[in-house]
């Protein structure tokens, strides 16, 4: 199935969801069935936001296939030029002889057309002509095929343009549509929450008190526990040390991030794709890898998982395509996950996971 038609699958399937969720829930009590609405609409809203993702990193390869076939374009054309400059001037020396040729033929005497004292001298000038028409015609007709190669790599690469633009064009009009389906989602989400809200609130008097105690618990446990006054290392965000100085100064700047917005094709300060968090990350220590999760799978050493340090990078999809994020230790990563959450820390989907590597 090509890209196109998966799209099309893709988009259909979250405007489906998007137009029938309400009703699509079982009888229960009125909380219960705004709660399963409402976690309903989330999964839809963070698997499209999934898909997205994978989109994106599509986009980056198709627009580094782009440029690369753009590049080869221009260089075939630049070749084709040259080969056709150098053809004309042998056309030119062999119209030159040509003429000289003619010129000779009209004269009573054939000896006239040159200035030779022997007729030894004659043979041999004629010789040197005959060699060097035949040096011409063959350069010529190596140029002519190298110009004709040249046509067809240009065909080639032309084609290999073609394809690329058709894959970024679906990619990118399946993102829109996935980001038109998850408005919708959001905006019902959004109402479903405020009718959960109405109805959580009648029983909220019953919970008040008992929130009260649990509040004061919590209150006293953080003053005895931490009496600097500082809040504590969440349990899900691991201090653990990196192998090197650069990779510690790339698991810093991804933590640094935690909490910001995904935008595709971004690559901070504000906001960030999967694949953008991690050249990010990397730049700041000093190591450059390409805005694309496809190529940064191939710039990286492959490790096992049972190898992964802080700074490794675990990939999704083949060849890494479809998503990548950055290790920091405790089975946890620091991902650049969706449109819907944004930067997170979450744990390493090793089920899920195509492949780890470590920036050399």
């Amino acid at each position: 199935m090509n890209l196109r038609a998966k799209v099309s699958g893709v988009v259909l399937v979250a405007v489906a969801v998007a137009g029938v969720l309400p009703a699509a829930v079982a009888q229960g009590s009125p909380v219960t069935d705004k709660q399963a609405q409402a976690r309903a609409l989330e999964a839809q809203i963070s698997a499209n936001g999934s898909k997205m993702v994978a989109l994106s990193e599509q986009l980056n390869g198709a627009k580094i296939s782009l440029d690369r076939a753009q590049a080869g374009i221009a260089d075939a054309e630049r070749r084709t030029a040259e080969a056709q400059a150098a053809t004309d001037k042998i056309h030119e020396q062999l119209n030159a002889r040509a003429a000289e040729i003619y010129k000779g033929a009209g004269t009573s005497n054939p000896f006239d057309a040159v200035d030779v004292k022997t007729v030894t001298d004659l043979a041999a000038r004629s010789k040197y002509a005959s060699a060097a028409a035949d040096k011409d015609g063959s350069l010529l007709n190596k140029l002519l095929q190298a110009r004709e190669a040249l046509n067809v790599q240009k065909a080639q690469l032309e084609s290999q343009r073609a394809s690329a633009q058709s894959q970024r064009d679906a990619a990118d009009s399946a993102r829109r549509q996935l980001t038109s389906a998850n408005a919708q989602n959001t905006q019902l989400l959004s109402q479903v929450k405020g009718q959960l809200k109405v109805l959580v609130d009648a029983e909220a008097a019953r919970k008040a008190n008992a929130a009260r105690v649990a509040a004061q618990a919590t209150a006293r446990s953080f003053a005895t526990g931490h009496s600097s006054g500082h809040s504590p290392v969440p349990a899900n965000f691991p201090n653990a040390p990196a192998p090197n100085g650069r990779a510690q100064i790339a698991v810093d700047f991804a933590k640094r991030q935690v909490g910001k917005g995904y935008v595709f094709a971004t690559s901070g300060p504000n906001t960030f794709d999967c694949s953008g968090l991690t050249a990010a990350a990397w730049s700041a220590a000093g190591v450059g890898l390409a805005h694309y999760s496809g190529a940064q799978y191939q710039e990286t050493i492959r490790i096992g998982p049972g190898d992964l340090q802080p700074g490794d990078l675990v990939f999704y999809g083949p060849g890494g395509a479809n998503h990548v994020e950055i290790y920091i230790g405790g089975g946890m990563v620091v991902s650049a996950s969706n449109p819907a959450v944004g930067v997170v820390v979450s744990g390493v989907r090793y089920g899920s996971a195509s492949g780890y590597g470590r920036v050399a």
